[in-house]
């Protein structure tokens, strides 16, 4: 399964490689992939940004997107999500 990582990424990056990423993978048929945001923990008091914003911006610009799942772990944390890509027809 494909994987994009964000680690590292400020928001405005995040979101043009998570736009990039999904109709890449969308234009070459992949149907599940995984986005890795992290949870958090290295931010500025400790809250991710990233954990609300490319889930928020998937539910709202995602038109490759059929549907999505945050991963979460035993602490009820999460720091990844699978998503579920929508069949692009093919061009004859």
């Amino acid at each position: 399964m494909p994987v994009l990582d964000l680690h590292g990424l400020g928001v405005r990056a995040a979101i043009a490689a998570t736009e990039r990423f999904v109709a890449e993978m969308a234009a070459r048929g992949e149907r599940e992939v995984r986005i890795v945001y992290g949870k958090g923990r290295g931010s500025p008091g400790g809250v991710g940004v990233l954990r609300e914003a490319i889930p928020a911006w998937l539910e709202q610009h995602g038109d490759h997107v059929e549907r999505m799942s945050r991963e979460i772990d035993r602490d009820g944390n999460d720091g990844a999500m699978r998503v579920w890509l929508r069949a692009t027809p093919r061009e004859p």
